[in-house]
């Protein structure tokens, strides 16, 4: 978030109203490699996975960056369903990649025919999962796009 020095500077060259309505859109990555998000989010990479910050309260992990940006954008519209959902979402793609590769390995260690059949059945149907939940988050991920665009191009 902005500090005090910081935004005694900003005041000094641009009005408060206008360092305000910046607030509401800024989205920038800190020296760290932090994000921060409209001046409320911080998320952070952890390993493999993103952490969301609001405040100081418990973060919610992520799988990819822009699920993440995602949320955030739809968590600040108070848009509660969706950004549960994307939540949602990113932890099951998580999820059925690894019951994907899990069935990959056994399939090929299979010993009758009968037994990697279901095997291949079980992974048929998770791709299947997959590119659904996939075609739904990259859509939400769209409109989250077009929102902050659109907010972006709008005149103070």
């Amino acid at each position: 978030m902005i500090d005090d020095r910081t935004l005694g500077k900003l005041e000094k060259v641009i009005s408060k109203s206008y360092i305000k309505d910046l607030e509401d859109i800024i989205v920038y990555q800190n020296e760290d490699g932090s994000y921060e998000l409209f001046n409320k989010y911080r998320i952070v990479k952890t390993k493999d996975e993103y952490s969301v910050y609001i405040s100081a309260n418990n973060p919610l992990t992520f799988y990819s960056l822009k699920n993440a940006v995602a949320w955030c954008t739809y968590d600040r519209r108070n848009r509660v369903l969706d950004s549960d959902r994307i939540h949602y979402l990113d932890t099951g793609l998580v999820r059925v990649d690894a019951m994907i590769e899990q069935h990959q390995k056994l399939a090929k260690k299979a010993k009758t025919s009968d037994t990697k059949l279901i095997y291949l059945a079980k992974l048929t149907e998770e791709k299947l999962q997959r590119k659904q939940m996939l075609s739904e988050i990259n859509s939400y991920v769209y409109l989250s796009k077009l929102w902050q665009t659109q907010r972006f191009n709008r005149k103070p």
